[in-house]
């Protein structure tokens, strides 16, 4: 899978949750999300790689919790976030991070957000209130991989506008602006 994605940094949601409403996205659901970032510089440096290897924990409206393992390859152009996508769900996050560890990676960080996802077409917009980091919201779709992305990338950026915002894009990870890799 190929995740088309693009994200911006926003002062705050009051215009954007009226932008949404106007052009009749539908709200999804509100999860808490941690994520354990893992990385093994002596073998495979995804700082440098631009790649990532994680664990997230999600509670899904205060209730339902998952457990997911995500690798995310590097990106695939110059002006989204757009990049290959592997997710397998896994039922232990403290044994799945144990077998990480023990085939050479380490724990690079902790991520956590409260993320409200909403549903407008073939897209989900997330408004995303990064722990540390501050307000973002998230537009993306995912496409199989070898499909042409230009399209999505381009109606993406055009939600964008549609939400008002035209400036605070942004391509670094959230581990590059908590500083933990270096941008």
């Amino acid at each position: 899978m190929i995740e088309v994605e693009a994200k911006a940094h926003v002062s705050d949601f009051n215009s954007v949750l009226e932008k949404l409403k106007e052009i009749g996205a539908e709200k999804v659901m509100i999860e808490h999300q941690k994520d354990t970032y893992f990385n093994n510089p002596e073998y495979r440096d995804f700082e440098k790689s631009d790649e990532a290897l994680r664990i997230r924990n999600t509670t899904i409206n205060n209730e339902k919790s998952e457990i997911i393992l995500t690798y995310k390859g590097p990106k695939l152009d110059d002006v989204s976030k757009t990049r290959k996508e592997i997710e397998v769900n896994v039922e232990d996050s403290k044994n799945a991070g144990l077998i990480l560890e023990n085939l050479g990676f380490k724990p690079a960080a902790d991520v956590e957000k409260e993320r409200t996802t909403y549903s407008f077409q073939e897209f989900s917009i997330s408004l995303d209130k990064v722990h540390k980091v501050g307000s973002f919201v998230e537009i993306e779709k995912g496409m199989v991989e070898g499909e042409d992305f230009k399209e999505a990338i381009d109606k993406i950026f055009h939600i964008y506008k549609k939400l008002g915002i035209e400036d605070g894009f942004e391509r670094r990870s959230y581990l590059e602006l908590i500083g933990v890799y270096k941008d």
